[in-house]
């Protein structure tokens, strides 16, 4: 009788994003993080790292679905820790 031998694979996928503000300054941390490490950004960079259009951000924001709260100067940001991930975004991080 042949031995059989099973091998197991496993392939593990890290995504960077670098993200550059205009001023230079580093971005506001979420105050509603328990982590205190989670950063605040634009809804439409936020829908580029969800990979949703940037409706879909204004949708969960109205929804609280993510950590979201008012800038200094009346626009709104969105904590990148908070977001919900997509089926896209699953689906790409097991190919």
């Amino acid at each position: 009788m042949a031995k059989t031998r099973k091998t197991e694979k496993m392939v593990e996928i890290h995504e960077v994003y670098v993200i550059r503000s205009v001023s230079g300054s580093l971005p506001p941390l979420c105050g509603k993080c328990s982590a205190g490490d989670a950063i605040m950004i634009a809804p439409e960079q936020a829908a580029v790292i969800a990979g949703v259009p940037v409706s879909t951000i204004y949708q969960w924001i109205e929804t609280e679905s993510v950590h979201y709260k008012h800038a200094a100067n009346g626009s709104i940001i969105v904590c990148v820790r908070s977001l919900p991930v997509t089926r896209d975004q699953f689906t790409r991080n097991l190919i």
